[in-house]
């Protein structure tokens, strides 16, 4: 379950963001969504969704690379760039893209997450000097690394220097045979290894402490952390048919006829000659074979996105995972995406705890009948600093109180900017002036 994540120096984000996923102890609304756990004898509450809105070029997308990009280091165990990287943010491949591109020093970008997996509670924080904004030639290093387990500091890195280990608190996952009266010598041998590029904590905090601690959270990251960059172009299958074959998933259908696509079947097929799965519209069954076109020639953008992204919205039910997504709701109907929120808010059906987070500028779900005041989060960027904040619907307050009620109505509210992150945009002169010049070639 992600409690919280904040980034400082990203993208367009100059002096940082927390997205927080823990509920306001003063909210009551939608009680049933909230998720809890049982962490080292204390309750640790996560909201099971929220939504990011904001205009074009605020800051929205900035937001999930951020978290597309620790992942893309933890996973790597490095801050060097990766040519065969496939997170799709084009971010945590070419480095030098990350910083903020506006000041006037160069700074560390800083990553701070704090998650629970395993019965533990986790709080990583990664700040990585990558020099100024396209700059390709500074020299990069890890400025701070730092690891708490159940609130208690396990260790602390600072450049090429172990400062502080700590493995009183993790006794039960140590390495086989490992002596808590080594730790000093082990911190002394681990300043003495660390390079200046790689993260002590999947190196040789792996191989000296706890390769079991290690594994947890990687796998966490891997598995439980999904981040889906630019998925109105990405597509997920339930599973990989036999070459050459044709493989028919009798949910999914189901979930095309239930959104009224009607007419047509789904089969994946693994073509032999590019060894890629295909998404075929099965036009005729007969003698136990399956008969179709590509999906891609018959069928429409909607049909298409959301055949292509339910297997990945299912796995995340399934595992009880984090799934971030940019431009979740991409050609797709509303309603839909509705019902994707309830099910997330639905303790019946999201018994495993899965979130969802994703981006929109679909108003329709300003709605508290829908989403918490702390589930809806906005983005707005100052045009002076050119620098992105966020904030959350729950942070208005007026005299120590809520000032926004949980019975108002949200999108009436921002559409007449009481909220900001909305911009007043009329192209009217603009394009009147460029059909005047039309005819004279201007």
């Amino acid at each position: 379950m992600l409690l919280n994540f904040s980034c400082d120096n990203f993208k367009s984000f100059r002096d940082g963001f927390q997205f927080n996923m823990i509920p306001e102890k003063r909210m009551t609304e939608l009680e049933y969504s909230i998720l809890t756990e049982e962490i080292a004898g204390k309750r640790e509450n996560g909201l099971s969704a929220s939504v990011i809105y904001g205009p074009n070029a605020a800051g929205k997308t900035s937001i999930v690379h951020a978290m597309s990009c620790m992942r893309q280091f933890i996973l790597r165990g490095n801050i060097r760039d990766a040519a065969d990287d496939r997170s799709g943010d084009h971010v945590s491949s070419g480095l030098a893209l990350a910083p903020f591109a506006f000041r006037d020093n160069a700074a560390p970008v800083r990553f701070d997450v704090s998650f629970t997996s395993g019965g533990r509670k986790y709080r990583y924080i990664l700040a990585v000097f990558l020099g100024a904004f396209l700059e390709k030639d500074s020299v990069r290093y890890v400025d701070r690394e730092q690891l708490y387990v159940n609130d208690d500091l396990v260790f602390d890195r600072t450049k090429d220097s172990v400062d502080k280990l700590k493995l009183n608190g993790i006794t039960d996952c140590l390495n086989v045979g490992y002596s808590l009266k080594d730790v000093e010598k082990t911190r002394r041998t681990m300043s003495n290894n660390v390079t200046a590029d790689s993260l002590l904590l999947v190196t040789d905090f792996y191989s000296f402490c706890s390769k079991k601690l290690v594994s947890e959270v990687r796998r966490w990251f891997e598995e439980q952390f999904v981040v889906v960059n630019s998925s109105a172009r990405i597509r997920f299958y339930p599973g990989a048919a036999d070459e050459g074959r044709a493989m028919m998933n009798v949910y999914m259908n189901k979930i095309a006829q239930e959104a009224g696509i009607i007419g047509s079947e789904f089969a994946y097929v693994n073509d032999p000659e590019t060894h890629t799965t295909k998404l075929m519209s099965v036009l005729q069954k007969k003698d136990s074979k399956l008969y179709g076109l590509d999906a891609d020639r018959i069928e429409s953008a909607g049909t298409m996105r959301l055949i292509s992204i339910m297997p990945v919205i299912i796995s995340a039910l399934q595992k009880g995972a984090v799934l971030v997504m940019d431009e979740l709701d991409a050609s797709l109907h509303p309603v839909i995406v509705m019902n994707l929120i309830e099910i997330f808010h639905n303790d019946g059906v999201n018994t495993n705890g899965a979130q969802i987070i994703f981006n929109t500028h679909n108003p329709i779900y300003l709605d508290h009948s829908l989403l918490r005041r702390d589930e809806i989060k906005f983005v707005e960027r100052d045009k002076e600093t050119r620098s992105s904040s966020l904030y959350a619907l729950s942070d208005f307050r007026a005299n120590g109180k809520a000032s926004v009620r949980k019975t108002s109505d949200y999108m009436k509210n921002y559409f007449v900017s009481r909220y900001g992150a909305i911009e007043d945009i009329d192209f009217t002169d603009i394009i009147a002036d460029v059909l005047k010049g039309a005819g004279s070639g201007d």
